[in-house]
């Protein structure tokens, strides 16, 4: 049987029990559709959470002594500052010195233990989001003004112009304060990281822990996806005895390894889908087997070989497939398309989660590779689903066959 007859034959049948086949497309449909959706919003997710991580205080990676530890009180300088910075300019990496100690800030409605970070305000802008969320008064203008965030500032009783009383340790471990006036507030969309941080100038800062000319930490940023390959290039030409480079995912283990576990929810969620694809399919085309047993009886005894009848049903099969992945695709790239442009408004159940520090509105992300993937899936499932009743319909014997009423 040639392959313009079979189509048409396959598509005949198909035709034949308009209802069922209408139903078993529908299913298809529907579980392509789901994958579609919830791939789109799974790698939209992933992205907010990779953003938040690397544009909120993080950076793509950090460079820190190599002695360096997170919980650390003590300061941590980096040696041979000024050979470093030579090595990042030749290198063209954009990149923000930072000097970051654990401090205690006392005001009018109270105290807070915070996060202290002297950073190069021009530098710092063009790396992270604080600039830009700037809710009152100037960024770091002045040399001796702090910027607080705004839950910090409503707990402390303070405003812009107000007065902060700042305590830290310094490079020797001698208690250092000196008194501060607030120069800006501004406001993320983590109400955590705005209670716990405070910013200064990074001279101030120096003065303050009576660190001239150190620092503690260089955040770096390069376009996503190149996170690796530029921090292995780094690596590559600082002396390990004395630098550490530590990528985003190694700074935060929590946001790789969520990553991680949602990709293998999701193959789960895939898995449980198409096997109830499947069944579906194996159903349909297993119900039209036998109510066609004497049919394939009649093409067996007209010479059809048991090839072509397999040939015959897997067509079949394949066209149900065929006609749910056309219906689920363009219904699941225009429920991704709708997401993207709209988006899910998730305020409610992440107000206070850091993994949307930029923004609680989730936008789905459809790439083409994992629309065409899903498509592919669902051919193979169809191809597959229709491989056992054929093997039934091919294994027939004409004479019994023909007996069936």
């Amino acid at each position: 049987m040639n392959g313009p007859l079979l189509w048409r034959l396959a598509a005949r049948n198909v035709r034949r029990n308009l209802r069922r086949s209408l139903l078993t497309v529908a299913a298809i449909a529907f579980g392509l559709f789901c994958l579609i959706l919830f791939q789109s919003l799974k790698a939209g997710l992933h992205h907010e959470m990779v953003a938040s991580t690397v544009q909120l205080d993080t950076g793509s990676f950090q460079i820190h002594a190599a002695g360096y530890r997170p919980n650390r009180v003590a300061l941590s300088p980096l040696p041979a500052l000024p050979e470093l910075l030579g090595k990042l300019d030749r290198l063209g990496l954009v990149y923000a010195p930072r000097l970051k100690a654990p401090a205690l800030v006392i005001g009018p409605g109270g105290s807070a233990s915070v996060l202290l970070s002297g950073v190069d305000p021009e530098r710092e802008a063009r790396l992270t989001i604080i600039a830009s969320r700037l809710q009152s008064g100037t960024y770091l203008g002045g040399r001796d003004e702090l910027l607080i965030g705004a839950e910090l500032a409503t707990a402390l009783g303070v405003g812009v112009g107000d007065e902060l009383k700042l305590m830290a340790r310094s490079l020797l471990g001698s208690p250092a304060a000196k008194r501060f006036k607030v120069g800006g507030i501004f406001r993320t969309d983590l109400a955590g990281f705005n209670r716990g941080q405070l910013f200064l100038t990074l001279s101030a800062t120096r003065a303050l822990l009576r660190a001239d000319g150190l620092v503690s930490e260089i955040v770096v940023r390069v376009p996503s996806g190149e996170e690796q390959q530029q921090a292995a290039r780094l690596a590559a030409v600082l002396d390990s005895d004395r630098y550490r480079v530590d990528s985003w995912d190694r700074i935060a283990p929590d946001v790789s390894q969520l990553i991680e576990l949602n990709d293998g929810t999701m193959r789960l969620l895939v898995l449980i889908v198409f096997f109830i694809v499947a069944l579906g399919i194996t159903n349909t085309m297993t119900m039209t087997v036998f109510e066609r047993y004497r049919e394939f009886g009649i093409l067996a005894a007209l010479g059809m070989r048991p090839a072509g009848i397999v040939r015959l049903v897997v067509a079949e099969s394949l066209l149900l497939g065929l006609c749910g992945a056309l219906v689920g695709g363009l219904a699941g790239w225009a429920g991704a398309s709708w997401f993207a442009a709209h988006g899910l408004d998730l305020t409610a159940l992440t107000s206070s989660n850091r993994y949307f520090a930029t923004s609680h509105v989730l936008h789905a992300l459809l790439r083409p590779g994992d629309f065409w993937l899903a498509n592919l899936v669902t051919l193979l499932t169809g191809l597959l689903a229709g491989l056992y009743p054929a093997w039934k319909a091919s294994r027939l014997h004409p004479v019994e066959a023909l007996r069936q009423n």
